[in-house]
């Protein structure tokens, strides 16, 4: 038999890639990786990015929750309480025999203060954290809107709260603060006025309205709360096209009358 001929010789020999063919695998391999990683990282960035998210309107809904519940356990009292006058007038050193020995030259100030984007009041919300802490449920509490220069150097407002359990004839100032949003757009208060309550009912007035405005240190305001305060929170737009976001609550008053026991 004959051997096999130049042609069938070539075919049998063992064959090596090509430099072509070399590069094209990796050009595939290059761009398949490309695609790739490319998924991955977006996976990551959207997974941030709702983390972010989550993270912002939890911290937003803790905020609103909280003044919600601080608010809604707000009270007046006179007096009888070592508080201040319910006309709002100061009281005369000689009235002070009446109230007995109190050990200061101003009366105790229970109540509410609200103006455009602030709140001061007195409640019954203070939860003791500390132990062995000598204070109770009572709590002069505050909030307000507050400029500072954050860490990356920009001028931005935040939400602060403050808080003092050693009462005294102030409510819109001392206490300790606390920060509760970081950065905030804007906040706003308003008070629902029903209206002087007739005798012997405690239903709201046809005629209420919402006002701007809640003093009980005034004539209009003096010894009677809201009936409910809404809350508005303007947070900050969190990326270049996205717009700021508004959220409102309301609460409703347990105690709006004059604490008279």
């Amino acid at each position: 038999m004959g051997g096999d001929s130049p042609t069938m010789q070539w075919l049998r020999r063992p064959r090596g890639l090509t430099l072509i063919e070399v590069l094209l695998a990796i050009t595939i391999l290059a761009t398949m990786s490309a695609i790739a990683w490319t998924s991955i990282t977006q996976t990551f960035q959207t997974e941030e990015i709702a983390s972010e998210r989550q993270e912002f309107y939890r911290m937003v809904r803790l905020a609103m929750n909280r003044m919600s519940n601080e608010i809604s356990m707000a009270y007046v009292a006179g007096p009888d309480h070592g508080g201040e006058e319910i006309t709002g007038e100061p009281l005369m050193p000689e009235d002070y025999e009446e109230l007995g020995d109190i050990g200061m030259w101003e009366p105790v100030q229970f109540g509410m203060i609200g103006r455009d984007d602030e709140l001061s009041f007195t409640s019954f919300a203070h939860t003791r954290t500390l132990a062995g802490e000598k204070a109770s449920h009572h709590a002069q509490i505050g909030y307000e809107l507050d400029r500072y220069t954050n860490d990356e150097g920009r001028t931005v407002q935040r939400l602060i709260r403050r808080y003092n359990t050693n009462f005294d004839d102030d409510l819109t100032r001392g206490g300790t603060v606390q920060t509760m949003i970081p950065e905030v757009e804007n906040l706003e208060f308003e008070f629902w006025d029903p209206g002087e309550p007739e005798l012997g009912t405690e239903e709201e007035l046809a005629d209420g309205r919402w006002v701007s405005e809640w003093d009980t240190t005034s004539r209009e305001h003096a010894g009677r709360l809201p009936s409910r305060v809404r809350i508005t929170l303007e947070m900050p737009a969190t990326g270049p096209r996205d717009n700021t976001e508004t959220f409102t609550t309301q609460t409703t008053l347990g105690m709006p009358e004059l604490l008279e026991y």
